[in-house]
């Protein structure tokens, strides 16, 4: 119990110190005659200055609480002790700042995924004009537009396929793709991805749509089963093949 409460005596204290040390160090940049010219002394004060005054706060808060009621204790034992706690407060601060990263929605350090699909129609339609053809990716975050590749559409027996790709650009498990198609109703694939989905090293099965939404209907529907439109993906994540 005692560590806990030097360890959070210590945070306070950080705090505590690094806000007193840097408004202290201002005022006397200030006298010193030390520019503020776009917030120089601010940050000299509390950015240079300020967390050296909260680390020794900490360390000595932290002493103080370990040693109450203990003065005939080692220098040597206590000293140990202060690091334990430290190395406690180090451990939380990283999974504080590792449970934020893994909870941030956009990729931060890395570019976001791509998904890379096919879709599948009959031969027989026409898919002109080019640009009523659109592929959109709707999260519960944002909307995208899917780019499709040449050569466009490309033969494949019976059906001519659209390859394509969108990127992923939120970290979200609810992704519905959007395909429209010149004369046809617009069909909704569910994506059963996860949140933040790993690459995949080959294109999958392909998938029929989950609904339809026909021109002046108020809600889509369940796509019928022999629907002629198929799609398959696979994800690619940067500097992958």
């Amino acid at each position: 119990m005692r560590y806990l409460f030097a360890a959070g005596a210590g945070i306070v204290a950080a705090v505590v110190g690094w806000l007193v040390t840097g408004a202290i160090a201002g005022w006397l940049a200030g006298l010193a005659g030390m520019s503020d010219f776009e917030g120089a002394r601010g940050m000299f004060a509390f950015f240079a200055i300020g967390p050296l005054g909260g680390l020794v706060a900490m360390l000595a808060t932290i002493w103080w609480v370990l040693r109450r009621g203990r003065t005939e204790e080692r220098a040597g034992a206590t000293f140990g002790r202060v690091g334990g706690v430290l190395v406690g407060i180090a451990a939380l601060v990283a999974a504080g700042i590792g449970l934020r990263i893994a909870t941030i929605d956009t990729y931060t350090n890395e570019l976001p995924p791509q998904l890379e699909f096919e879709i599948r129609v009959p031969s027989s339609w026409g898919l002109e004009p080019r640009d009523a053809v659109r592929v959109e990716l709707h999260t519960d975050k944002n909307m995208a537009d899917g780019t499709l590749f040449s050569p466009w559409p490309r033969p494949d027996g019976d059906h001519q396929v659209l390859p394509g790709a969108i990127d992923l650009a939120f970290k979200t498990s609810a992704r519905l793709l959007v395909l429209e198609l010149p004369g046809q109703p617009t069909r909704l694939f569910r994506l059963p991805l996860p949140r933040n989905p790993s690459s995949t090293p080959a294109l999958g099965d392909w998938q029929p749509p989950n609904h339809v939404h026909r021109e002046g209907a108020e809600q889509p529907e369940a796509a019928p089963k022999d629907d002629p439109v198929a799609l398959r993906w696979r994800v690619r994540r940067a500097g992958e093949d």
